[in-house]
């Protein structure tokens, strides 16, 4: 048998344009060798993961052949953390005095750049790396990744648990696959293009909603011609009197975080834990208005920055802590026609419990959410 014919692959790869590349074109190692010690010196196990050359992240062992992908993909925010762990840019300093930088920079390596993929062959040849890797098809490359080896294999406890409606069993009520899910099953790609997913080379986005890529409701949905009473009223920009997310009418509950809190074990193994999670659905006011997202209302989610965090590494890290919200703009995966709130106007309006209000926010973080709390609800229908 050929040497690559030996390890372990699936039937049929080496009948494929990737596996009539000799192995050690793309793992390196050593041949010919008389034994498996020595065929392994060298070896590179995940090669997409490591450049080529040195200060130029999109250079791996796949930019060869793929190079304007690689490329563009050493910007996006699937390859870079640069939004949560880069000490310059990294959205939590902005709760952070610029004293304090030095203290929160290994707070940031440690914790908060570990979970995005290592290259290439995370999402077209295995599992990510972070959720424990292994082959999805014995080496055979997926053009398209698979929305659960793949994709909730990282985006689990937020998208995969909505998606699929795996709300706790108190949840009522029981909230329904997300209808993009159910009953047909499509894929996260189906949304999420590939451009997106693989980036423009540009700079890297702020955030994932900075992303001129990312998917729109109206992507597929034209509501200005659709007929829908509920979507002259309220959904369309430049006309509607109070203007919603569509996740406003069309969520479920979903899942919320509170209090992360970070560390090292007594073995310097870096963790992290949250002081509950929960389902629940809050309308707020827009934290982020901007021309792509000019509604009054949308949906927010609780994140889990807490004051203290980061205690740690030091006592009071985060000074500006009331600079930013911890009730964020959302977009769910738990998408439904027909809601709760959406059964009739009365549902909404006169149903003060959806909305976020004071009383639905700790004290200690009702400052930095002024801006989302609803402070005067919508008319109630009976009036």
């Amino acid at each position: 048998m050929e040497a690559q014919d030996k390890v372990l692959v699936a039937k049929g790869f080496t009948g494929t344009s990737h596996g009539d590349v000799k192995c050690t074109e793309c793992h390196g190692g050593t041949e010919p060798a008389g034994n498996r010690a020595d065929a392994h010196r060298h070896v590179t196990p995940h090669p997409s993961a490591v450049p080529v050359t040195a200060g130029d992240p999109g250079r791996n062992v796949c930019s060869s052949c793929h190079s304007g992908i690689t490329k563009a993909f050493a910007a996006s925010l699937h390859r870079t953390t640069a939004a949560v762990s880069d000490p310059r840019t990294a959205v939590v300093l902005a709760r952070a005095k610029a004293e304090d930088l030095t203290a929160l920079k290994p707070a940031l390596e440690n914790h908060c750049s570990a979970c995005h993929i290592t290259g290439c062959g995370d999402c077209h040849i295995s599992r990510p790396e972070w959720s424990g890797g292994g082959f999805v098809d014995g080496h055979n490359l997926q053009r398209t990744p698979n929305s659960i080896t793949n994709c909730t294999a990282c985006h689990g406890s937020r998208i995969e648990k909505e998606m699929m409606a795996e709300a706790p069993e108190t949840v009522e009520p029981r909230p329904k696959p997300d209808v993009h899910w159910s009953p047909k099953g499509m894929q996260c790609v189906a949304c999420h293009k590939e451009s997106a997913l693989h980036g423009t080379g540009a700079t890297v986005p702020a955030n994932r909603y900075a992303d001129p890529l990312e998917p729109t409701c109206q992507g597929c949905h034209d509501v200005a011609k659709d007929g829908v009473a509920a979507h002259r009223q309220h959904g369309q920009s430049g006309s509607s009197r109070v203007l919603l997310q569509c996740q406003v009418c069309h969520a479920q509950p979903y899942n919320n975080c509170y209090g992360c809190h970070v560390g090292k074990d007594d073995k310097g193994l870096a963790y992290f834990k949250t002081d509950k999670s929960v389902f629940d659905f809050k309308i707020g006011r827009n934290p982020v208005k901007t021309k792509e997202r000019p509604y009054d209302y949308v949906v927010v989610r609780h994140v889990p920055v807490a004051r203290d965090t980061f205690a740690y590494y030091g006592q009071d890290l985060l000074k500006n802590f009331d600079a930013a919200p911890t009730f964020k703009y959302a977009t769910p995966h738990s998408i439904a026609l027909k809601t709760a709130q959406n059964a009739s106007c009365a549902a909404c309006h006169d149903n003060p419990g959806l909305f976020l209000q004071e009383k639905d926010v700790a004290p200690d973080e009702r400052a930095a959410n002024k801006d989302v709390i609803v402070r005067r609800l919508p008319f109630s229908m009976g009036r």
